[in-house]
């Protein structure tokens, strides 16, 4: 998991905020299958009519550094913007594995509503040892196993908005994921340290190596 708290600055999230809520949205039921369309209560941006929105955050995502190295994206498979008014919530579900013929590996919340000014909707995710409560401040953007089951809290007062998606990354397995991710940190710590020399050109034949052997 990670949290990016300032995906996008305050000026810039606000003004997508607005973006947004100038745009209609229809019953996000609809759009759910299976466990998940029974549990879902919450409104969905009109996609079409917010296909540029969409498009931009898109493009901010797949060329967003830490992104990059903690997804290794591929495509985004989906996205959407999701409303709570007071009394909405998403139940306990698990993400499809499959969107528009694309795996998804990795899934994302970019919020866009001050966590202060809305009460009760926070993204809770059932991990082995516990809960995860996440709550962030505008313009923070969450990344999480798609695999893992989680919920939207009923909001008790204020609107909760959010833009989230699902990931392809181009390595399916997520440990592999995290040895090609601490390898290009430790690269880079190393160079940033001692210079370019030749243990940092096997470090990068081996990091590259094992991209080949690993990605699809």
């Amino acid at each position: 998991m990670l949290l990016i708290d300032n995906f996008l600055d305050r000026e810039t999230a606000e003004r997508l905020r607005k973006k947004i809520l100038d745009t209609p949205f229809l019953a996000g039921g609809a759009t759910a299958t299976g466990r998940a369309a029974k549990v879902k209560n919450n409104l969905q941006m009109d996609r079409e009519r917010g296909r540029k929105i969409l498009d931009d955050v898109a493009l901010r995502l797949m060329t967003h550094e830490q992104v990059e190295l903690y997804a290794i994206p591929k495509r985004i498979a989906a996205m959407s913007v999701n409303r709570y008014d007071a009394g909405m919530e998403y139940g306990s579900h698990t993400d499809a594995p499959i969107m528009n013929d694309c795996r998804c590996d990795l899934s994302f919340t970019l919020f866009l509503e001050d966590h202060v000014n809305y009460e009760g909707g926070e993204l809770v995710l059932e991990q082995e040892h516990g809960l995860l409560k996440v709550k962030p401040a505008i313009g923070s953007l969450f990344l999480y196993s798609t695999g893992l089951i989680h919920r939207v809290t009923p909001v008790a007062s204020g609107s909760r908005l959010a833009c989230i998606g699902w990931i392809q990354s181009r390595v399916r397995d997520e440990q592999q994921r995290t040895i090609l991710r601490e390898l290009n940190i430790a690269h880079r710590a190393y160079v940033e340290r001692h210079g370019h020399d030749e243990l940092v050109d096997m470090l990068l034949k081996n990091s590259a190596n094992l991209m080949r052997m690993w990605c699809d």
